[in-house]
């Protein structure tokens, strides 16, 4: 299949969101200072140096994603260096996802069909994004908070001005399409952030972190509750709630039985095939990258959509993609919760295999459903693309036919 280059966090999300991407997202122990001092430190201060000293990471991952009253529910055992783009992730349990295996060794990814054992692999480029790392965002996060291990939780009043994870870059402008004016109110400044004191999950102790949204009715009653771990600063749990198309939607992920450090060796992050099976390999063309969509249109002939997309969403970066067999640009955009890409190529592409079409604008939209979910549609000579991890299809479908034949 060809689907071109492309960053890990743009075919999976996670992350949410990792990265999640897609939720928000610790004080270290490793100290030795004395009590007294611990308790007047500020939790967090050096949350990006206690995530950075994870040098990998074992766990089993829990996954509820609930779209109305549809309930799916997936658990992987993960292996994972935390702040790169090294991972394993195997299928336990979760009947809709359509891959058991995948695998990235930080310029390789790999997906094992669950069904037919077919192979994908994609090469992977990085773009070079002005959003901060994961540990520096949730250090950037307990900054704002100010709390020391002397802070009741009932002390601890709302803080504006924070930005969920996966975070938007704080640099960036708003999309084409949404006044500057609104940026106040729609990105980091409308969400406030409360320490709600420590608890404990799976043996360890966490910090308990609540954002929300200043004003419901612009970010559709968005709302995430962080459990972060209180010696490594990772996230070992996060639920988002958020309302699109009249419906509720929330999404947890848990991580469980996890062991920090475990040893593990590069070739956890390896894949080698069967000699007997089909592996699908990509093109690989040239992918620049850029910060707006205005900078993206002064390098390319291509017309740019302009997508509508819910107002939480902000550009994290245009890209434009050229090789022999490919020409096409890219759009990504990130909110608290989701990551959403919108692409238009020409040439060799191949979306993937549809699991049910509908009509929108005049135009057959075909929608796959998986880990990741798109809408892929023709126009002209022009492919689309509207995809995201844990992204509601019906979500996808409302921005292909936004897009149209832009």
């Amino acid at each position: 299949m060809s689907r071109g280059t492309a960053t890990t966090r743009q075919v999976l999300v996670g992350a949410c969101l990792v990265v999640l991407v897609v939720g928000v997202l610790l004080v270290g122990v490793w100290s030795s200072v004395s009590p007294a001092e611990n308790a007047t430190q500020q939790i967090g201060a050096n949350a990006s140096e206690r995530y950075a000293t994870i040098e990998g990471l074992n766990a089993t991952r829990t996954t509820i994603n609930r779209e109305g009253d549809e309930v799916r529910r997936s658990v992987l055992r993960v292996s994972m260096r935390p702040g790169t783009d090294r991972f394993r992730r195997e299928l336990l349990s979760g009947q809709h996802r359509r891959h058991d295996l995948t695998v990235s060794n930080g310029s390789m990814m790999w997906w094992r069909n669950r069904s037919s054992g077919a192979v994908e692999r994609l090469r992977l480029s990085n773009p070079t994004e002005s959003a901060d790392s994961q540990g520096e965002r949730i250090e950037r996060l307990f900054s704002r908070l100010n709390v020391t291990g002397e802070t009741d939780r009932t002390a601890a009043t709302p803080t504006p001005g924070i930005d969920p994870l996966p975070a938007v870059p704080q640099n960036g402008g708003a999309p084409d399409g949404q006044a500057t004016g609104d940026l106040d109110e729609i990105g980091a400044a409308a969400f406030a952030v409360s320490y709600n004191g420590t608890d404990t999950l799976d043996g360890r102790t966490v910090y308990v972190l609540e954002i929300t949204a200043r004003n419901d009715s612009r970010v559709g009653g968005y709302r995430q509750t962080l459990w972060v771990d209180a010696e490594r600063f990772f996230p070992l749990k996060r639920h988002t709630e958020w309302r699109a198309d009249g419906e509720r939607h929330a999404l947890t992920v848990r991580y469980e039985n996890v062991t920090f450090d475990p040893g593990l060796d590069e070739s956890t992050f390896r894949f080698d095939p069967d000699a007997n099976v089909s592996v699908e390999r990509e093109d690989t063309p040239r992918r620049d990258f850029y910060a707006s969509t205005p900078a993206l249109r002064r390098t390319t002939n291509i017309s740019v959509p302009e997508p509508d997309l819910p107002p939480t969403f902000r550009l994290a970066y245009a890209s434009r993609t050229e090789s022999q067999r490919l020409t096409g640009i890219g759009l990504k955009y990130v909110n608290a919760s989701m990551e959403i890409s919108v692409s238009k190529n020409r040439g060799y592409f191949y979306p993937p295999t549809p699991d049910w079409s509908t009509q929108v604008a005049g135009h057959q939209v075909n929608v796959s459903t998986g880990y990741t979910n798109y809408a892929s549609w023709e126009c002209g000579e022009y492919d689309y693309q509207v995809s995201g991890h844990a992204v509601p299809p019906v979500l996808l479908v409302e921005i292909a036919g936004s897009v149209g034949c832009e």
